[in-house]
């Protein structure tokens, strides 16, 4: 080997050990590692592109069946929704995530399920909530969801 290869694998380790001892480093203060903190708050914003045509009739199963299932159930309704005008989307419903990254771990919440009992109990039973379901989702062309944070003043 020559020595400008042992130098540059000797300088190659030198850096990686130095950036990651740096970069654990500045993880680690008197008050542990560093998080979002403790005045994050943390949205799921939903995206919706509707099928040509479709908008209103959506709109109104949302507002004629899935808002009065939430206030039934109790759940959280969207603290936000954005109608546009211009661009890829229609609409983006966003909700306060309450138990931060963590409401990412279910399939169903218990919110969504106190949600769809509710919206099965208005709407005549299970059967009718699902097909309710299923038609508002056959007037989405696409949807996509991201999530992020924001932080918030405790006097807030």
């Amino acid at each position: 080997m020559t020595i400008t290869k042992m130098i540059g694998k000797t300088f190659g380790l030198l850096a990686a050990m130095c950036f990651l001892s740096v970069s654990s480093y500045a993880q680690d203060d008197d008050e542990g590692p560093i998080t979002q903190g403790d005045d994050a708050k943390y949205l799921s914003i939903t995206h919706v592109a509707f099928k040509p045509g479709q908008r209103e009739a959506a709109m109104e199963i949302i507002t004629e069946h899935f808002v009065p299932a939430g206030e039934k159930a109790g759940t959280p309704p969207p603290i936000m929704a954005i109608h546009y005008q211009t661009g890829k989307w229609d609409a983006a419903f966003i909700w306060e995530m309450s138990g931060g990254m963590a409401d990412l771990e279910w399939y169903r919440s218990p919110d969504d399920v106190k949600w769809f009992a509710a919206l099965a109990e208005l709407s005549g039973g299970a059967d009718k909530a699902s097909e309710l379901w299923a038609s508002y989702l056959s007037k989405v062309a696409e949807a996509e969801t991201e999530v992020g944070h924001h932080h918030v003043a405790e006097a807030e």
